[in-house]
């Protein structure tokens, strides 16, 4: 088990834990329609207020070693511009969920398969996972591409799983092993 969480660099980001002075980014990027849309978890609008509650909670998580989640920030400025986590860490299962966002102004810019590549080595070599999967919405393509080419394989479908608003919307498993995975050790 970690004493502390760590922060972890790749050539543009800097993934480090969440600070309460985060919470107006996380408002401003979170809360936009097309984030929150295309999430499983994120809702529209997000609050401020419910910005600092998700921060305040994390270090619950991180102290019962069930989730890790980074800030994703920009390494030039320290920027927040998402999120990338492993949550619902099994140790006795090795495994864990990854999942991401990245705001807007910074969608296809690579970030996210940057931050996604970063956390899926951590978990494999750090945390010594054996499987790390994700979920998404079904009509998230994007996601779906990022996820392959992070080397994750389809695994099937839950048919109306999540609601988003008034709608229950199919989402899509993706696992890869560590076998398969590869991560090099830092």
């Amino acid at each position: 088990m970690l004493r502390h969480q760590p922060s972890l660099r790749t050539d543009r980001l800097r993934l480090r834990p969440f600070i309460a002075e985060d919470a107006p980014a996380i408002e401003d990027l979170a809360g936009t329609r097309e984030v929150a849309d295309s999430s499983i978890s994120i809702t529209h609008p997000y609050s401020l207020a419910a910005a600092k509650a998700w921060i305040a909670g994390l270090p619950h998580f991180f102290r019962t070693g069930t989730a890790l989640h980074f800030a994703a920030t920009l390494q030039s400025s320290d920027e927040l511009i998402g999120s990338v986590s492993l949550s619902d860490i099994d140790t006795h299962n090795a495994h864990a969920e990854l999942a991401f966002w990245v705001g807007v102004p910074w969608w296809r810019s690579g970030y996210a398969m940057e931050a996604a590549r970063e956390i899926a080595r951590f978990g494999f070599v750090e945390l010594s996972l054996n499987r790390i999967y994700a979920r998404r919405l079904a009509r998230d393509a994007a996601s779906g591409d990022l996820l392959r080419k992070l080397g994750m394989r389809r695994e099937g479908v839950l048919r109306q799983a999540v609601r988003k608003g008034d709608v229950f919307e199919d989402v899509v498993l993706h696992a890869i092993l560590r076998e398969k995975a590869r991560v090099a050790a830092a």
